[in-house]
């Protein structure tokens, strides 16, 4: 009986149920964007005929940030041209060969995080100037979060390119959406609903001195 007891007092807890009520917001806003952007052209609607020029801004950045870490801290030779990655190595005749290209795409560039953390944010409860805010600096977070995840991808992929195609799907695909979820937990643990404000205290010293704690 304890636990259906527990269950119900939590359900009916108000804040319970305000989070309750925003996490599901999050899966079926989350369900219904995904449905509508492989199923429909989104993009366009979004950026009409600028669609290609944001998407190519975006790559770019990706790229540029990546090829960044890539020239700090891989220790792969490997020559950049077009947004590709060529990995170079000496062959049998002590020759410069590529053994392995990659190219930074549309679909690299983060905008579907971006818009979908954007879908979230104009859902979920705040003042709107706030939103505004946290939407920017979110959206920075994703980026950089972004070129962090090609430039790991892209080190793999040149020490290990048959591993590639496992870590890309089932690891660093994730992780984005990791970092969108916890963007929205933020918002709602921090920014989405005003706090009550607390009554102050009484000051001890406008009490009268009957009403102070006395040591026995």
């Amino acid at each position: 009986m304890k636990e259906p007891q527990f269950i119900k007092t939590t359900i009916e807890n108000p804040k319970n149920r305000k989070l309750l009520k925003d996490f599901l917001m999050l899966v079926v806003a989350s369900v219904v964007f995904h449905f509508l952007y492989w199923n429909t052209d989104m993009n366009s609607w979004l950026f009409g005929p600028f669609t290609d020029r944001v998407f190519d801004f975006f790559t770019l950045i990706a790229y540029t940030g990546s090829k960044m870490l890539m020239n700090t801290f891989s220790s792969l030779d490997f020559v950049c041209e077009n947004s590709s990655f060529y990995f170079i190595q000496p062959n049998e005749q002590g020759q410069l060969q590529c053994y392995a290209t990659m190219q930074i795409i549309h679909d690299c560039s983060a905008i579907k995080q971006i818009m979908q953390f954007l879908l979230l944010i104009v859902l979920c409860s705040g003042k709107w100037w706030k939103k505004a805010i946290y939407f920017v600096g979110g959206s920075l977070v994703i980026v950089l979060f972004n070129i962090l995840r090609i430039y790991l991808l892209t080190d793999l992929f040149g020490h290990n390119p048959p591993q590639f195609q496992y870590y890309h799907d089932w690891v660093a695909r994730p992780i984005m959406y990791v970092v969108i979820f916890a963007l929205w937990a933020v918002w709602i643990q921090f920014f989405a609903y005003s706090k009550p404000k607390d009554d102050c205290p009484q000051d001890k010293r406008s009490l009268p001195s009957s009403d102070l704690p006395t040591a026995d």
